[in-house]
């Protein structure tokens, strides 16, 4: 009787094991595939300079602008592009006003995907920019997508990582990171950063600071923002809070 039960645990084990390493060679063939498919919209070099290194900041945007137009011919709901020179974040940025999640969980070609894509605020406008733009995006365990913005919690990683492009179809945004923060947004009061889009007058701008300092976990304050000046915010998850969210904070250059 035992050595049946021992068998048929045995076998139970073996069909748990089995399920769990399929689904994880499929999680990470899967993402493998998304990365692979976005590092093809661009090619590897751009006026002789790799796109991911830490020198890529030094190609213009001209040399970019004619792929990103013809990206936008192939889907319409891309905005711009994100990067951060010397990792890997390099993304296409989408946007959709009727859906404002609708890459959460689609790919480039609006086809399902873990991974999603990065997309921008539906309340935001990338263009002008607004006061502030936020961009979502995953923080995949593969490191895809903002799976590494985690780093920056490290100084030596931020102040090396400092520079982030985010061209548009306007032109060139050029940013420096501020600081990073972590909350959780399940509480009533908790800090609603995803609703600012314009600040009014300088003290609700002040406001929005201060909650940003407050909850600051590292930061370069030569970088702080002052009032007028325009924000990024990369927004990902984070695992030390209930329901938390990981918040890199940059200023434009003027």
């Amino acid at each position: 009787m035992k050595k049946g039960l021992s068998i048929v645990l045995i076998v139970i084990c073996a069909i748990v094991f089995g399920v769990s390493a399929y689904q994880l060679i499929n999680y990470y063939s899967a993402n493998h595939t998304a990365e692979r498919e976005f590092a093809e919209l661009l090619p590897e070099q751009i006026d002789g300079i790799d796109i991911t290194s830490a020198d890529s900041g030094l190609v213009s945007y001209d040399s970019f602008l004619w792929y990103y137009e013809g990206l936008r011919e192939e889907n319409s709901d891309m905005v711009g592009w994100l990067r951060i020179p010397g990792t890997r974040i390099s993304y296409p940025v989408m946007q959709t006003h009727g859906s404002p999640e609708y890459y959460l969980d689609r790919n480039w070609k609006k086809e399902y995907s873990a991974s999603g894509s990065l997309f921008a605020s539906s309340i935001c406008d990338v263009n002008m920019p607004s006061d502030v733009v936020t961009i979502y995006g995953h923080r995949m365990k593969t490191g895809a997508m903002f799976g590494r913005l985690g780093d920056y919690l490290g100084r030596d990683f931020l102040e090396e990582h400092e520079t982030i492009i985010f061209d548009t179809f306007s032109g060139r945004g050029e940013y420096r990171v501020f600081c990073l923060f972590s909350l959780s947004v399940d509480t009533a009061d908790s800090f609603a950063y995803y609703n600012y889009n314009l600040f009014r007058d300088e003290e609700t701008f002040n406001e929005f600071i201060g909650q940003v300092q407050a909850l600051s976990n590292i930061e370069i304050s030569s970088n702080k923002p002052v009032f007028g000046d325009k924000i990024l915010l990369l927004s990902t998850c984070e695992y030390t809070h209930e329901n938390g969210r990981l918040v890199l904070v940059a200023v434009k250059l003027s």
